[in-house]
């Protein structure tokens, strides 16, 4: 809730700083910050500076309370996937939800993808939908060499890039999935952006500006959230 008169809100008020939340998460360690922080003005924090920003979309919902943006569309490979209905309203980021849900129609189309990959896909593994067979897949220091998934904000030069560390899932020492899972019928909000997704990306939410400024993964920059670690 970015009202002033929110419990968050009066929380940032009473600490005498600025709005502004600061998270990195990964599966073993992680940070969650308020108001400024430090590593913003010191040498080598050329990791705040590469943020992409995207406005904050207004909450009409009073009982959602995660921060969302908006997702103009999803791109696989460079391709625009072509959803039954259309991508309104924002798409919620979550530290609850531990996988990304979006409409089914989205695995048909990265199976594509993947089978043009040569990417072999096996019996699914509870909750996904998608699974593959590991062997084969390359490497890459940003995870498994599969296809990579964009979410394009604001306009088409905006956009989150989501690489085979955030979008594949190793269940055992041969199989991979698909770390989406499919968001049912009607949903509230078409796509919600899980924790998973998040890991190992700078994300910082500034209720003043109403903005979103999230990082490529760190893996790019030879980093991990421990280095943000206070």
């Amino acid at each position: 809730d970015r009202s002033r008169t929110s419990f968050s809100s009066q929380v940032f008020h009473s600490l005498g700083i600025q709005r502004k939340i600061t998270l990195c998460l990964s599966s073993s360690s992680g940070i969650v910050q308020f108001g400024n922080v430090a590593h913003e003005s010191q040498p080598g924090s050329e990791i705040f500076r590469s943020l992409t920003f995207t406005p904050l979309v207004a909450n009409q919902d009073q009982t959602q309370t995660h921060p969302s943006i908006n997702v103009n569309s999803v791109k696989i490979n460079g391709k625009k996937v072509s959803f039954d209905t259309p991508l309104g309203g924002g798409a919620q980021l979550s530290t609850v939800v531990p996988y990304t849900s979006i409409y089914d129609n989205f695995e048909s189309a990265y199976l594509k993808a993947a089978s043009s990959m040569s990417m072999k896909r096996v019996d699914p593994v509870s909750p996904f939908g998608l699974c593959f067979e590991s062997n084969g897949v390359g490497s890459s220091q940003v995870g498994p060499n599969v296809p990579v998934i964009d979410l394009v904000l604001q306009s088409e030069m905006v956009k989150w890039s989501i690489h085979g560390r955030n979008s594949m899932v190793q269940v055992n020492d041969d199989v991979m999935c698909l770390g989406f899972v499919d968001g049912g019928e009607n949903p509230r909000n078409p796509i919600v952006i899980g924790g998973y997704q998040l890991e190992d990306v700078l994300v910082q939410i500034d209720f003043d500006t109403s903005m979103v400024g999230f990082s490529p993964s760190l893996l790019t920059k030879h980093a991990t959230c421990s280095h943000f670690k206070p």
